[in-house]
Parts: structure tokens; sequence; C-alpha cells
């Protein structure tokens, strides 16, 4: 930080001794171009942020989560239902909550059905626009 700081200092010193020239000339690093080009290719890529889904199943039967997949899809057309591997479980994972305010209000009205579910943290798609 302090080298950085010390190389900033060093151009605006050397921007404000030049009386030869009206203008402030700032030279670009292109290695800090290049991680600030990564940065954004690697944004473009990442269309998850973090939030919740309510779990509704976890087993090694992957017809089970299926079956209860369908089941969900009938009853909540507009709700994504997402199946999930995560070894040796097969994991039915539904919806895309921003806060644990909007897990929790579905939560109440799918354990009625569903019975025994489960709040969980995880990356969620981001909303479209």
């Amino acid at each position: 930080m302090k080298r950085i700081l010390l190389i900033g200092t060093f151009f605006l010193v050397l921007a404000f001794n030049s009386k030869a020239q009206n203008a402030v000339k700032i030279y670009g690093d292109p290695n800090l171009d290049s991680l600030v080009e990564r940065n954004r290719e690697e944004n473009k890529s990442h269309q998850t942020i973090d939030g919740y889904r309510i779990q509704l199943f976890s087993g090694s039967e992957r017809n089970n989560a299926n079956a209860l997949r369908q089941k969900f899809k009938t009853e909540y057309p507009n709700e994504q239902a997402y199946l999930v591997y995560q070894q040796p479980y097969f994991k039915l994972r539904v919806g895309d909550y921003h806060n644990l305010v909007e897990a929790q209000q579905m939560y109440l009205q799918l354990q009625k059905t569903y019975g025994q579910i489960l709040i969980v943290p995880d990356k969620i798609n981001l909303p479209k626009l």
C-alpha cells in the first residue's frame, strides 16, 4: 500500500513540476490494466450471488428427488427447482431468495405440504432484468 502511495505521489509531483505543459499526463500500468480486464471477464462468467434456497429433499434416491421435483413444479410453476448432487446425496432445493425474510415466507407456505424442510444459504441466480 505504501508503494502505491509513493508511486502516486511521485507522479503528482512530476505532473505539477512540469511547467512546459499545461496538461497533466497520466500513464497507466499495463499490469494493472490486465488485472482490471481479468476481473471484468471473471465477473461476466459468474451469474450468481449469495442468497437462500429451501431444501425439500436430501437422500440417495435420485428417482425420489425427481418425483418430488415434478410435484413441486406442478404446484408452483413460477418457482425454480434445482436438483443438486453432493456425494452421496441428491438435494432438491427451490427458489432464489435474496434475503432470509423472503425465504421464510415461502418456507412457512411449503412446510404445510412438505413437512421437514430447511432454509439453506446457497449461490442463487441473478434476477432477470
